[in-house]
């Protein structure tokens, strides 16, 4: 009909030539369908042997995809879309009704939204096209490339039958109450029936909007219902998380907020507190997250994972008012700190980042009333803590002592790191050498003692490090007794911490201290010192006396050993309660174990905390 008109009959060129037009144009129409059936998935094998003419050739040019937005359609991201999300998450519009004509179905998926104002979906009634359509094949890929417009070498399908059976689907399965709250939702424009379907719904129904998201592969959300899909191509995004995309981009109706543990500075009773990661009104544009970072810190339970649970709304006192989201642990190291990250994909839908989620957490949700219930009374803030040492200071050689002095030197470096800024640490030190009451050549005056009050852990490290060793002049006692006796004395003087101050001494030394009067071989203290005197005294002013001693090497074997006898029940006594070995005891761990503990008054603390435990 639009060639040259030409007068006579025509010749059997001319049928031949309109002929090859006509075929030419089924080829063209069957190659388009096929090819936009073949990226949802279709079989292009199978759709060889349909295809009028022949599959496509090479170097045939087919327009095989659709526009972006139709005209009159709603973009994910547009302010009308804005305003229906506000309405559905504030109950203003009780439920919205999405309808898909797709490749395999037509989708009816039902959204609303819960009390917190969080988007749910569910299936209303989706349709295999089988049964909306009979009049189409059963082979998933020649329908598919019938609902492209293909027409091949089929029984066609009518149009008119095909409108019929859409019309009676929509009356018996769409009820009317919807219409209002319908959303068509069309993303594969250029499908030939797909199009009449849809042009059906709307000529039925007034719709609320028409929406075309983008059609990328989106990982499924919260608000994804856990049910059995239909078969999708490879390319296709299915339809409820295409939904979840257009429903993500809702504001928040609630402050979603990071539940956490608290303490009374003064009482040290424990409460909660939430941090506010997501204000209410917060909104996503289309196809991003947004974080918010926050800083928690650990409880004092070792290897006990921190619980991080994230709240729709603000919970009160008692846990009630608010909904659990997620859950999240965390490993936090007893009384650290960390900086943890949050991401939003959408209203409901809060997500601890990286790798500071432990796998497999956060998909228990607790009862929070229960929780809460649980929480410890209070935390009970370990006391002071003073540390007296006593170092002998006389030696085979430089470096046993110099040994020594390392140790009480690490010790306390090790307490001032366990204590912190500000903290209450005092450290007293009296080094202790041999009795020479008319000679010490180490120094131009006899020198028997070397005294530090109890002082900041910095001042005693800057004096240690000018202390001088003395060679041993005598190798069964020392002048511990004398050393015990100036703690004692300093110790008479209440703690600088007051009642709430914990006081230990820790004797660092090979000898034990010498008898007060000469009994048998064991030397005595030419001062008449009476170490076991000084031992209660230290005891009766709530000082806990430790040891750390090197072994007192054994006797000959079936010989008296008075003098190893002595040492030995002499370190006993003054290790009663507690010993540390050279060479055993690490620095580190000495000062963990002088450290007073925190105290948890009641169960443990299952949450993180929102300030440092100090």
């Amino acid at each position: 009909m639009r060639s040259d008109p030409v007068l006579g009959e025509l010749t059997e060129t001319d049928r031949r030539r309109e002929q090859a037009a006509v075929d030419a144009a089924g080829h063209a129409w069957d190659t388009r369908a096929a090819a936009l059936s073949n990226g949802s998935g279709g079989d292009a094998g199978r759709l060889s042997d349909v295809i009028r003419g022949g599959p496509a050739r090479p170097g045939e040019r087919n327009s095989a995809t659709g526009s972006g937005i139709p005209n009159g359609m709603l973009g994910y991201d547009s302010a009308r879309w804005h305003e229906i999300l506000a309405e559905l998450t504030s109950g203003r519009i009780k439920e919205l009704v999405f309808v898909e004509f797709g490749p395999d179905c037509v989708s009816v998926i039902r959204a609303s939204a819960d009390a917190n104002g969080i988007p749910r979906q569910a299936d209303a009634g989706s349709t295999e096209w089988r049964s909306v359509a009979p009049l189409l094949d059963r082979r998933p890929e020649i329908r598919r490339f019938q609902l492209a417009g293909g027409i091949g070498t089929l029984p066609p399908v009518g149009r008119t039958d095909f409108d019929e059976a859409v019309a009676h689907w929509l009356k018996a399965f769409v009820p009317p109450s919807s219409a209002h709250t319908m959303v068509l939702l069309c993303r594969r424009g250029g499908w030939v029936l797909l199009d009449r379907a849809a042009n059906l719904l709307r000529a039925a129904y007034p719709l609320l909007a028409e929406a075309a998201p983008a059609t990328r592969t989106a990982t499924a959300t919260a608000t994804t219902p856990a049910r059995n899909r239909p078969a999708h191509g490879p390319d296709e995004t299915p339809v409820e998380d295409a939904i979840a995309e257009l429903l993500r981009t809702a504001p928040l109706l609630l402050d979603h907020t990071l539940l956490l543990a608290d303490v009374d500075d003064r009482t040290g009773a424990v409460r909660t507190h939430t941090e506010v990661l997501f204000p209410a009104g917060s909104r996503l544009p289309a196809g991003t997250t947004a974080t918010a970072e926050v800083t928690v810190h650990g409880g004092i339970e070792h290897g006990a994972p921190a619980l991080l649970p994230v709240l729709a709304g603000r919970p009160g006192s008692d846990g009630s008012g608010a909904t659990v989201l997620s859950a999240p642990g965390s490993d936090l190291a007893a009384l650290g700190t960390a900086r943890l990250t949050f991401e939003l994909h959408g209203p409901g839908d809060v997500r601890l980042a990286g790798s500071a989620a432990l796998p497999g957490s956060g998909h228990d949700l607790p009862d929070l009333p229960d929780l809460v219930r649980r929480l410890p009374r209070r935390i009970v803030r370990p006391p002071g803590l003073e540390v007296w040492f006593t170092v002998e200071m006389s030696g085979a050689d430089a470096a046993e002592t110099a040994e020594r002095l390392a140790f009480v030197r690490e010790v306390v470096s090790a307490l001032a790191e366990r204590d912190g800024p500000g903290g209450r640490l005092r450290v007293g030190v009296v080094g202790h050498y041999d009795h020479v009451i008319h000679e010490n050549g180490h120094t131009a005056r006899p020198t028997l003692l070397l005294p530090l009050a109890s002082a900041t852990a910095g001042h005693v490290l800057t004096e240690l490090a000018r202390w001088q060793p003395a060679p041993r002049r005598q190798d069964m006692t020392s002048s511990l007794e004398d050393a015990l006796r100036a703690v004692a004395r300093r110790a008479a003087a209440p703690a600088r911490g007051g009642q709430d101050t914990r006081r230990t001494l820790l004797v660092v030394g090979r000898r034990p201290p010498a008898v007060s009067v000469l009994r048998g071989p064991v030397p005595s203290c030419p001062l008449g010192a009476d170490w076991r005197l000084e031992l209660q005294a230290l005891r009766g002013h709530g000082i806990r006396v430790l040891a750390r001693a090197d072994p007192v090497p054994p006797g000959p074997p079936g010989t008296p050993d008075p003098a190893g006898d002595y040492a030995r029940s002499a370190w006993a006594a003054l290790s009663a309660e507690g010993s540390f070995q050279p060479g055993t005891d690490a620095p580190a761990a000495v000062a963990e174990a002088l450290t007073p503990v925190w105290r948890s008054d009641g169960p443990s603390c299952p949450l993180a905390f929102a300030t440092a435990l100090r």
